[in-house]
């Protein structure tokens, strides 16, 4: 089997950057690529290249964002930023039960009144961009 990165020069490019204060060039392009590659085949977008999208950008701005941090020399950044690249988009997915793929909030609680009683239900809103219209 054919390994499709060399952990050495990714841990070697970790050091660099964490020396340097920001991402090498080369580093960026691992995460880019890993998380590319985690949206396509990890995660079931059905085709929507929105979400996909969506994923690996979001994906990328957090271990763009934290990698630094969490860091440490000789502790394999590799599999950090593969983890991370798994997490962050498995809680864009879990989000997207609360929120659309831009981050909008598609569900709420309101109060409602049902036979007489007034209770607070939770409900998926319903966008309208022409309602100004209508008023």
């Amino acid at each position: 089997m054919k390994t499709k990165y060399d952990k050495k020069i990714i841990e070697q490019e970790a050091k660099e950057s964490k020396i340097q204060g920001y991402i090498t060039q080369d580093l960026g392009k691992f995460i880019l690529d890993r998380a590319k590659e985690i949206s396509g085949f990890a995660f079931v977008t059905n085709g929507n290249k929105e979400l996909q999208q969506s994923l690996v950008d979001e994906a990328v701005m957090r271990v763009c964002e934290k990698f630094l941090h969490y860091y440490k020399p000789d502790r394999s950044a590799a599999n950090l930023i593969i983890s991370m690249i798994y997490s962050t988009m498995t809680n864009k997915i879990i989000s997207l039960k609360w929120r659309d793929v831009y981050g909008q909030k598609i569900k709420g609680h309101m109060i409602v009144i049902e036979n007489g009683e007034v209770k607070r239900k939770l409900i998926r809103y319903i966008r309208d961009d022409y309602t100004s219209r209508k008023l």
